[in-house]
């Protein structure tokens, strides 16, 4: 008979509440009990899953689900990775792998259509014999499931005993359309090496990355330097463990493609949303992020085009690119109007060449045919972010066509002409709009972007800045002279601008800050403070010295005028709101006049 043995466990276990790790400490446990759990726990199924949201940080709309295994017998002192240890003490690491596995997919027949599911896999089981004889896709099959609706999370926590056995393994699920993502990236045993290994779908990026990266500029860093090689590899990036509104901001700026954490949404039994809020945050913060040179959205360029449904014929499809040479792809959606692949004319032809190419694809359905691999943004998504992403692709894929959504459903198709086209025309429309002295942004996209503030009920800033004393100025200097004063006072205000701020040339020596928080004298007198230091090269030395300069007035007589200052008039949104833009506009008439009403360098706020 055997004898209970108790042990000290001299290690800190972690208890997994989502993806937040909370220390547990040194305690003692019974082994022969912690057997007996696992042994039961296996037996009976004593496994539940709950699922976390992981959201597009482009406009709030969800990729996937994460499945975490939780222990629903009430008794068991471990957690679920404590457990997992202990299976693979006990070689029983591949069974309880399939039972929450089991649970995880048997569960999902409730989620969104169009949504993934992120299924955990330790390393050292994905090549398990079991798990090429088709178990998941027998699972697959018995609940209505996809191999491209399943993404295969490897942590980077677990070393790999057999790299060779292990990638083998790997490409034998990407090849059968399943996908592929390391987790916990930036904490395990290969970094890059691992990733270099087999190409992954995802990356999820550790959450001791993530956590107060907003106040960290060396977490930021190697965050960017994570997103650039990713972007190069087409790798799609997802932020674990966000828990802050700041971290949601910083990882939205650097580009990163989706986000996961408590602040968006814990785990729960049933398939959730995020909230209104947070996708209404999350599109305002893109908005601001591409507002700079920005000049439309994807969706003005999109046009809907002939689609074909998941069971069509693909022989039908085969005859309508041949009678209609302008059919270069066709998008395939399913009944709920969401884009499951795409098919391009060069694919379909491919297809129905060679001696047997006709017979063998004359009766195969679209659905079995599909390119899962295609480009698909938001219709919201600015113009110049969707050719970056074009551009991006692999080489073979830079000239398909884009697909165009709005709320997950099909809206349209761009081409790459379109894009070329939009290229040239933006091109032209900067020219025009600009101001041809400073490069900067005219009236009209100053009006526009004015008008936007009207419905945004976030902070704001209105920034109107003139140069004082420039007629005598220019009088005296003559009109090049002049030019160089303002181009220097427009190149300090582009240098003092931070990201998401906008800078605009009214015309002559007028100019207008547009700022997405409440602006305080701080910010202008650093404007002022560059703008004296950088101007007195402009004036001769005897004038710089004297203080001012002489010229002549409006009435033609020789006098003396200080040498050239600036007004600063700001206008914020932090007493009154202003939804009528003639109203705003009074207000900053008036508060320029104050403004100009005082000698010197002046700043009024209000």
């Amino acid at each position: 008979m055997l004898k209970s043995v108790d042990i000290n466990l001299k290690r800190c276990f972690t208890l997994d509440l989502g993806r937040r790790k909370v220390n547990r400490g040194e305690r003692t446990l019974n082994v022969n009990k912690l057997n007996d759990d696992l042994f039961k726990i296996l037996s009976i199924g004593a496994i539940h899953t709950v699922y976390q949201p992981i959201v597009s940080l482009d406009n709030g709309s969800i990729l996937g689900y994460e499945a975490l295994s939780r222990i629903a017998l009430k008794e068991c002192e471990l957690n679920i990775e404590e457990l997992f240890q202990l299976a693979s003490r006990q070689y029983k690491l591949w069974e309880l792998e399939r039972l929450c596995r089991s649970k995880a997919l048997e569960n999902a027949i409730h989620k969104p259509y169009h949504a993934k599911l992120f299924i955990n896999v330790d390393p050292n089981v994905i090549h398990d014999p079991e798990v090429f004889a088709g178990f998941t896709w027998e699972k697959l099959n018995q609940y209505g499931l996809r191999p491209d609706d399943i993404i295969f999370e490897i942590t980077e926590k677990s070393a790999i005993s057999h790299m060779d056995t292990f990638t083998a393994a790997v490409n034998h699920y990407q090849s059968q359309q399943f996908k592929i993502a390391i987790d916990d990236f930036g904490s395990g045993y290969s970094g890059m090496n691992r990733v270099c290994a087999f190409s992954p779908n995802f990356l999820k990026i550790d959450m001791q990355l993530i956590r107060n990266i907003d106040s960290d500029t060396v977490k930021k860093s190697a965050v960017a330097a994570i997103v650039k090689f990713c972007k190069e590899s087409g790798i799609a990036t997802i932020a674990e463990g966000i828990e802050t509104e700041g971290e949601l901001k910083t990882l939205i700026d650097l580009n990163i493609d989706y986000g996961q954490g408590y602040y968006l949404a814990k785990p729960e039994n049933k398939f959730q949303e995020i909230s209104k809020e947070q996708q209404i945050y999350i599109g305002n913060a893109n908005y601001e992020k591409n507002t700079i040179g920005v000049l439309g959205e994807i969706g003005a360029l999109a046009t809907k085009k002939n689609c074909v449904l998941e069971n069509d014929n693909i022989f039908d499809i085969f005859l309508s690119m041949k009678n209609d040479p302008k059919i270069t792809e066709v998008c395939v959606l399913d009944e709920n109007n969401h884009i499951c692949g795409m098919l391009t004319r060069s694919f379909i032809f491919e297809k129905f060449s060679g001696q047997f190419g006709y017979n063998l694809s004359k009766r195969v359905k679209a659905k079995s045919l599909l390119n899962h691999d295609f480009l698909e943004v938001d219709k919201k998504t600015p113009i110049e972010k969707v050719a970056e992403l074009a551009m991006s692709r692999a080489f073979s894929q830079v000239y398909d066509a884009i697909a165009v959504t709005e709320n997950g459903r099909y809206f349209g198709i761009v081409t790459i002409k379109d894009l070329l086209n939009s290229a040239i025309s933006i091109q032209v429309n900067r020219a025009k709009c600009s101001n041809p002295l400073t490069g900067l942004p005219g009236n009209t996209e100053i009006q526009k972007r004015i008008s936007s503030k009207m419905i945004d009920s976030r902070p704001f800033s209105l920034i109107y800045i003139d140069i004082d004393s420039f007629k005598p100025y220019n009088d005296a200097y003559g009109f090049s002279m002049g030019d160089q004063l303002i181009i220097t006072l427009g190149n300090i205000l582009k240098e003092c601008a931070e990201q998401g701020e906008f800078v605009g040339h009214i015309g002559g020596d007028d100019f207008v800050i547009i700022s997405d928080r409440h602006r305080s004298e701080v910010f202008c007198e650093k404007i002022i403070d560059l703008f004296s230091t950088r101007t007195k090269s402009l004036y001769t030395q005897e004038d710089a010295d004297n203080g001012f300069i002489v010229s002549r007035n409006r009435n033609g007589f020789v006098d003396t005028f200080p040498l050239a200052t600036i007004s600063m008039a700001v206008v914020t949104n932090r007493m009154e709101k202003f939804s009528d833009l003639s109203k705003l506009s009074k207000v900053i008439a008036h508060t320029k006049k104050l403004a100009k009403m005082e000698s010197g360098n002046s700043i009024v706020v209000i």
